[in-house]
């Protein structure tokens, strides 16, 4: 099984950038955080954790690391994975943005009956830290992001929050592959405004692509970004504004993909706590065909299937929408590439893709730059000529730069773009 044919120009988007937080908000103070938390209401948690609080769910946070010591989520962080400082186990966050998302998953409040700070969705699992991201670097390599997932699976995660958008990878689209059908559900950010297509790993039909909504359940215009029929939204859910934990014992308020994905993360811990035999693909059901519906009827390009409800996810039933338009219950896998496969060939390199291409910018950069060096040597010597000067040494060794790797915004930045995905049907690896 195999990941669906996608276009040369997505694989040429070769930058990794965390997709949420985009308006960083003052810092709120902590007896103001949970009346902030207007999704706390609008998912109705307070009623739905009598039904479940994602208790024996181990949820995997593939980012920044998260900090353990916040008061919110204090008890709830296990050892995890640091790929560059394993000292820490994942367990120290110096950039902020994976201990957000693990509060909005599994965020238990503090104070008296934990009434104070960030009450997460599902806030009795646990939180299963991969820090992906090294200090002071500005982009995360995909095979980094692959190995995270990859560490996660092999730890036990049952859920794997990727609050990041990647460019796609043949290892990463394995890494998602591989937890599919591990029963393991990865849920990705699909990207923010300032990002042209959905990005990988949510652009893996074996994954979860979300956007976000604003507390009218309008889709946010900073936090979302617009899937096509090759490339579908999922599932929209809260990312605006939401208030959420910062390393040190602080609180952000913040807007992104990122935020919605944590939330979908949480609500998929409590529909694994409540149907604990439920095969990914029936997860998969449960979460996508009780959504709310929006924006154009069925399948939209920015709200996906719908806005979450998790009251239906939980006490409902799949409606069948997504099987009314496959064929069958499991969507079929690109038959051009399983041509391929079945002729050898994994299908299209898009890694060679992009080489082939930089190698022609290079090239042709160097051409261009090589003419415009002999015309202007040509009119030095002439001018050298007339005024009885001698021409200067031309410097060796410096050609001309290589194209810069296009790159995106980290921390608390965002990304998006426009299409229309229609009423396709879903598309997730099959069991075979």
């Amino acid at each position: 099984m195999r990941v669906l044919t996608r276009s040369a120009a997505a694989a040429l988007t070769t930058a990794s950038v965390l997709a949420a937080v985009a308006l960083p908000a003052a810092p709120a103070h902590a007896d103001s955080v949970r009346d902030r938390s207007w999704h706390v209401k609008s998912l109705e948690l307070a009623e739905l954790h009598d039904i479940t609080t994602g208790e024996g769910v181990t949820v995997a946070v593939v980012d920044t690391g998260v900090d353990a010591t916040h008061p919110d989520l204090r008890g709830n962080v296990l050892p995890g994975v640091d790929l560059y400082d394993d000292s820490t186990k994942g367990r120290l966050d110096r950039q902020g943005h994976g201990t957000g998302m693990a509060s909005l998953i599994a965020g238990r409040g503090h104070g008296p009956g934990g009434r104070d700070g960030v009450l997460g969705v599902a806030p009795k699992a646990k939180i299963l830290p991969v820090t992906i991201k090294k200090d002071g670097a500005p982009l995360i390599a995909p095979t980094a992001l692959a190995a995270g997932i990859n560490w996660a699976i092999d730890a036990g995660a049952d859920v794997i929050n990727v609050s990041l958008s990647s460019s796609f990878n043949e290892e990463l689209n394995r890494a998602v592959e591989r937890a599919y059908q591990n029963n393991v559900i990865v849920v990705a950010a699909a990207g923010n405004d300032d990002q042209i297509l959905v990005g990988a790993p949510a652009s893996h039909p074996g994954s979860i692509a979300v956007n976000a909504v604003d507390r009218k359940g309008v889709i946010s215009k900073k936090g979302s970004v617009s899937g096509t029929l090759d490339l579908p939204i999922s599932i929209a859910a809260p990312g605006q504004e939401l208030t959420m934990a910062r390393p040190g014992g602080r609180y952000i308020t913040a807007t992104g993909s990122s935020s919605a994905t944590a939330i979908v993360s949480g609500a998929v811990a409590l529909i694994k706590a409540e149907y604990p035999d439920l095969s990914a693909y029936q997860t998969f059901q449960r979460l996508l065909e009780t959504t709310r519906d929006a924006g154009e009827p069925g399948r939209d390009e920015y709200y996906g299937w719908g806005i979450l409800d998790l009251r239906e996810a939980l006490t409902g039933e799949p409606d069948g929408r997504g099987s009314r338009t496959a064929a069958t219950g499991e969507p079929e896998i690109d038959e051009a590439l399983a041509a391929a496969r079945a002729a050898g060939s994994d299908g299209p390199d898009y890694a060679e893709i992009v080489i082939v291409v930089l190698v022609w910018v290079v090239f042709l950069a160097m051409l261009v730059g090589g003419v415009v060096a002999i015309v202007k040597l040509r009119r030095r010597s002439r001018h050298h000529r007339d005024t009885g000067l001698a021409a200067e040494p031309a410097l060796t060794g410096s050609g001309p730069a290589a194209p810069a790797t296009p790159g995106g915004t980290v921390g608390d930045q965002t990304w998006s773009d426009p299409a229309r995905a229609g009423d396709a049907a879903w598309r997730r690896p099959s069991n075979e």
